[in-house]
C-alpha cells in the first residue's frame, strides 16, 4: 500500500483554514466550544487532503539529497610550510582531510597542495 505525503499547497490551505478560524474565533470571542470545532474542522480538512490524488502543479515536501553537495575527494598538503618551515598536521599530509584551504598554524600562510 502506496503511502500518500502532503505537498506544499495542500498543507498550506489546512494552515490556512486553521488561522482563518482561529482569526475568526478571536473575533467573535468564542473560543471554549469555537476551538473544538475548528480542530474537527483542520482535521476533517487534513484527513480529505491526504486522500486525493496530488496534481501536476504540487511540490513534494521531501528532499533526497541537497543540490550542490558532492563528497569532496581527500586532498594532500606539503610536509612543511612554504613560508616558515613549520611541520604541517599528519591529516593534512596523509590525505584524509577534505579542507581546500588549509593555513599554517604557525604563520596564517596558505599550505600548498601536492599533486
Amino acid at each position: 500500500m502506496k503511502t500518500k505525503k502532503f505537498t506544499a499547497p495542500r498543507q498550506g490551505l489546512t494552515g490556512a483554514v486553521f488561522m482563518i478560524g482561529l482569526a475568526i474565533l478571536f473575533a467573535t470571542d468564542w473560543i471554549w466550544p469555537g476551538i473544538l470545532v475548528l480542530v474537527g474542522v483542520t482535521s476533517l480538512l487534513g484527513a480529505y487532503l491526504g486522500h486525493t490524488e496530488p496534481d501536476d502543479d504540487d511540490i513534494p515536501l521531501r528532499v533526497d539529497k541537497p543540490l550542490g553537495e558532492e563528497p569532496r575527494a581527500p586532498v594532500r598538503y606539503a610536509a612543511q610550510c612554504a613560508s616558515c618551515g613549520a611541520a604541517t598536521p599528519p591529516e593534512l599530509i596523509e590525505g584524509t582531510a577534505t579542507d581546500l584551504n588549509a593555513v599554517c598554524g604557525f604563520c596564517g600562510s596558505p599550505l600548498a597542495q601536492e599533486q
